[in-house]
């Protein structure tokens, strides 16, 4: 049986449309922070899980709303979107290809498993999980030039056509149960309060609000999940593949190293919750930009339906 956010009234493209509606308009709203999580991943301090906040004094970006306003007044309301075009692409190219695809290799699943006997869970993680790593691949180098421009950087760096995918392994690696989770996770809470609507629990006009809180907790969940991955992911993204013109001389040397040994040694250099850091900002941002994937998914997803019929 298909899961919630399958529907068989939409083909391949409906649903490459709406991933991209659901990206783009997902993305505008929660850029500043994705910038702010971006600086505080790639500061090179060491922290530990303490409730007192680090000396602003030695640490530029240590809270979220401080880190939003020094952005702001040095470097105006642009600082808060650098890299934002590249972004907006990525997103819009990312969740077409990520809904397009999941709805392909879910439908391939429930086509090889005719007699049932494959958890449903099971299917929708993998599903997830292949469609994330598909739209990886494909629109990485726009993830990295994201990265890139977020930081303060100003030299070039020559680095090949290899130099766009600088990093990818970790990214795959993280976004492989990252996906799944996320589909799972929703898939879940959603048919639960579609459940609850059927029988009358709930009523039908809150569907909205079931849909976005639904995506919410899946996104929270499962960010708290991999971060660590996204922390090494971008340590290894910034740096590249020589250590020439690099923007952050402070970091570490990681370029050499695999991403499980490049997590080792930031858990030791800069303390076990280093792996964290910028987690706070991540969930802000993610709890909201799964939430209105998803809203703005499903609403273009009836419609497109509308339309249709």
């Amino acid at each position: 049986m298909p899961s919630y956010i399958s529907d068989s009234r939409l083909n391949s493209y409906e649903a490459a449309f709406c991933g991209a509606t659901a990206g783009v308009v997902s993305r505008f709203f929660t850029a500043p922070f994705d910038v702010v999580k971006i600086r505080m991943q790639l500061q090179p301090h060491r922290t530990q899980f303490q409730l007192k906040h680090a000396d602003p004094k030695t640490i530029k970006y240590t809270r979220i709303i401080p880190a939003l306003k020094t952005i702001l007044r040095e470097e105006g309301i642009r600082g808060l979107y650098k890299g934002n075009l590249a972004a907006e692409y990525l997103y819009l190219l990312y969740n077409a290809v990520e809904f397009c695809a999941y709805r392909e290799i879910e439908l391939f699943i429930e086509k090889l498993d005719s007699q049932n006997q494959i958890p449903a869970a099971a299917k929708t993680f993998t599903s997830g999980m292949l469609a994330g790593s598909a739209a990886t691949s494909i629109t990485y180098p726009l993830d990295l030039l994201r990265t890139r421009f977020a930081m303060q950087g100003t030299h070039n760096q020559t680095e090949g056509i290899i130099g766009f995918y600088w990093g990818v392994w970790p990214t795959l690696m993280q976004i492989m149960p990252y996906m799944g989770l996320v589909f799972t996770t929703y898939d879940h809470i959603a048919s639960t309060f579609k459940a609850a609507r059927e029988n009358g629990t709930l009523s039908p006009d809150h569907k909205p609000m079931h849909d976005m809180l639904s995506g919410a907790l899946s996104g929270i969940v499962s960010k708290t999940v991999v971060y660590p991955m996204d922390v090494v992911r971008k340590r290894l993204q910034v740096q590249g593949p020589s250590r020439k013109h690099y923007v952050i001389s402070a970091i570490p040397e990681y370029a050499t190293r695999s991403w499980f040994k490049c997590m080792k040694l930031i858990a030791a250099q800069e303390g076990v919750s280093s792996l964290y850091k910028g987690l706070t900002v991540s969930l802000i941002k993610v709890a909201p930009a799964i939430s209105m994937t998803f809203f703005v998914y499903e609403k273009t997803k009836d419609m497109v339906i509308s339309w249709k019929s």
